[in-house]
């Protein structure tokens, strides 16, 4: 095969990226995305990111990635409804990506920047509920954003690059941002269709269903498409010298390995996934989404939706097992804040260890009481899980204090009526956000105990409850 000069490259990726943004961009939204439709609340932690006004139902994201220079070019095409009347759009957006056109309904606009904020005027008010199509091209070298937390891995939040033209995400809670403009919130959870291009050997990997790769001279594109809510910090882009392995879950759900040639000492522990799948279904339930996969990324590890994201010395089955977990535990049933991230990690942590207690020389009682030693230094540390303090997101006080409360519950309303409630819990509320208030009063009323007491002493006091 004939091959192409670098300039042929560049326009290449240009064209796959941006080329079939504008004739439909001219079109009104023709399709609802209902299952993209959500209540969009403004955060009480980190009240910069994230607009309550506005609720985008999809995202088509066309982007192309550059390892030679480590760039990003960008089509971006947003499906928003008004929550109530208004007159312009704002969204998160980093400051290092440049803006190259801005179309409102197909009609050219004329977009406000300020730090990280994107503001696109409407040409008239949008009423509530009322649909609207934005599309956004840019490009850039993309920078992760410094987010003042103590927590070494996210001190830098967002899309971030190596030396070698490789490029990964970890965007909790938030960062989604520095690489796409975005609603930036847990609360506003949307559609997705993403297409990333890149030159022959390296392979893009997003979040969602792989649904293949084709070939223009010397670029490759892969897409990927999620057909359930995705929140914001879930989303997943990654370019790599990945290669592909192919496995199924129960029912053959169809399962993706993202594996670089360094990384192949892992796959013993990836090929597990379809075994920690079946494993967890017995405690939570049927598996809630078409697809499930794994990319061993250059970073630490994230529980992004339908893709776990995980670095190399994290590749171990107890740390698949609780990203594995999330996607019932906090991608499926998700936080409508950060107030309350202790939904996703206290479950997830509590699977782990259970998981553990049934593989290893320990009982669940055993390691249970060694994590209630750990959660007092935590708790005097970070806070209580429930009020934490906003520079220690994601410390292991909102891990280890959830799971022992989860485990104060099991021993109050025993295993069985514990592991029911659990399935119960994932199934019952699959694809919604949820809170503290809605947690406690569906757990009252499914196992007819008043356990608000409880709840609250392990969420909110200063000092760890005694058994």
């Amino acid at each position: 095969m004939r091959r192409l000069p670098l300039v042929g490259l560049v326009a290449a990726l240009t064209l796959t990226c941006c080329g079939a943004a504008s004739a439909a961009a001219h079109d009104e939204p023709r399709t609802s995305y209902a299952k993209g439709r959500s209540q969009p609340v403004k955060d009480p932690v980190y009240p910069a990111y994230g607009n309550p006004s506005i609720d985008v139902l999809h995202y088509g994201l066309k982007l192309a990635w550059r390892p030679e220079r480590r760039s990003l070019a960008g089509t971006a095409t947003l499906t928003v409804r008004a929550v109530k009347p208004i007159k312009e759009v704002r969204l998160d957006f980093g400051r290092a990506l440049k803006i190259d056109r801005v179309t409102v309904g197909g009609e050219r606009a004329r977009p406000r920047r300020k730090g990280d904020d994107l503001t696109i005027p409407l040409p008239a008010t949008l009423a509530a509920d009322k649909k609207v199509r934005l599309v956004v091209r840019y490009h850039g070298v993309p920078k992760p954003h410094s987010s003042g937390q103590l927590r070494p891995d996210l001190a830098r939040l967002g899309l971030r690059s190596a030396a070698d033209g490789s490029a990964w995400a970890l965007q909790e809670p938030f960062g989604a941002f520095t690489w796409f403009p975005v609603n930036d919130h847990p609360s506003d959870e949307a559609l997705y269709d993403v297409a990333i291009t890149v030159p022959k050997g390296w392979a893009g990997v997003a979040h969602g269903t792989y649904k293949g790769k084709s070939v223009r001279g010397r670029a490759v594109t892969y897409r990927w498409k999620s057909t359930d809510p995705v929140a914001s910090y879930l989303t997943l882009f990654t370019v790599d010298k990945y290669r592909m392995h192919r496995a199924k879950g129960p029912r053959g759900i169809p399962i993706t390995y993202w594996v670089r040639p360094g990384d192949r000492w892992a796959l013993p522990t990836v090929r597990r996934m379809p075994e920690l799948i079946r494993w967890m279904e017995k405690k939570a339930g049927r598996y809630p989404f078409p697809s499930a996969g794994l990319v061993a990324t250059s970073d630490s590890g994230m529980e992004t939706q339908q893709m776990i994201t995980l670095g190399g010395p994290y590749l171990t089955p107890e740390v698949v097992l609780h990203e594995l977990a999330h996607h019932w535990f906090g991608n499926s049933v998700g936080p409508r804040t950060w107030k309350d991230v202790w939904l996703n990690e206290g479950f997830a942590m509590y699977f782990q260890i259970q998981w553990s207690a049934d593989h290893g020389p320990g009982t669940m009682d055993s390691l249970m009481a060694d994590l209630r030693r750990q959660e007092r230094l935590v708790r005097a540390e970070a806070g209580p899980p429930g009020d934490y303090r906003r520079d220690y997101f994601a410390a292991s006080n909102v891990y280890y204090s959830p799971a022992l409360m989860l485990h104060e519950i099991r021993k109050r309303i025993g295993d069985d009526r514990f592991f029911a409630m659990t399935r119960a819990w994932a199934q019952e509320h699959r694809h919604t956000s949820q809170d503290r208030a809605s947690f406690t009063a569906w757990i009252n009323e499914h196992t007819g105990e008043d356990l608000t007491e409880l709840i609250d002493a392990w969420l909110d006091s200063r000092t760890s409850p005694e058994s």
